[in-house]
């Protein structure tokens, strides 16, 4: 894909402050919790930083904008606000398409070992695409991209095996054209964690 479309894709990354005991609890049957806010504060950072060197517009949806984790990033910040994530989602979503944004790529922090290549097709697959999902082994996804600003989250039961099923029935309900990406994974648990740190080591060795 070239430059010049990828500087038309707006990136929105929902992030939560690296707070102790309220982030990647789930590898706190390994870790402490404080272990555990500086291995999420170190995925948010690869995240935040491929994206912006991938992409030229670049957001950061923070659950605490006042945090001062955020600042050193040099990026807008948008809260979150209120609701499920659905609802905080198609928030972040609607924003940049009213601001007359051509596509948007929505992006966790749960996958610091996603290569460029992934990113890269999910903007380029908005040319044939509507709505476009990264699935993840878990039932999830571990993007979207849209080319407008489709609504695919009524009735999604989020942390449940069924947000990929259900997310792209909502959007061929809607007529919508929907690509999915090769299946990949989020980090949830230590397993998960020592996988990615796996894919990132071969990456880069």
């Amino acid at each position: 894909m070239s430059v010049v479309k990828l500087q038309h894709i707006h990136v929105i990354i929902m992030c939560k402050a690296p707070v102790a005991g309220q982030v990647k609890t789930r590898l706190m049957c390994r870790y402490s919790a404080e272990e555990a806010a500086s291995l999420h504060r170190a995925m948010a950072e690869r995240v935040i930083a491929r994206a912006k060197r991938l992409f030229t517009h670049v957001i950061i949806a923070a659950d605490d904008p006042a945090h001062p984790f955020f600042a050193a990033f040099g990026l807008p910040l948008r809260a979150q606000g209120e609701g499920d994530l659905g609802v905080r989602m198609q928030r972040q979503i609607d924003a940049p398409f009213a601001a007359g944004a051509k596509g948007v790529l929505l992006l966790g922090t749960d996958s610091p070992h996603m290569a460029d290549a992934r990113l890269i097709e999910a903007a380029a697959a908005l040319d044939a695409a509507d709505v476009v999902l990264g699935p993840v082994e878990d039932g999830g996804y571990d993007l979207i991209a849209l080319a407008a600003a489709h609504n695919i989250f009524d009735g999604v039961a989020w942390s449940s095996a069924d947000v990929l099923r259900r997310s792209v029935a909502n959007a061929e309900r809607q007529g919508l054209r929907v690509a999915l990406l090769s299946e990949s994974f989020d980090v949830d648990t230590p397993a998960d964690l020592d996988r990615a740190r796996d894919c990132i080591s071969m990456r880069e060795s």
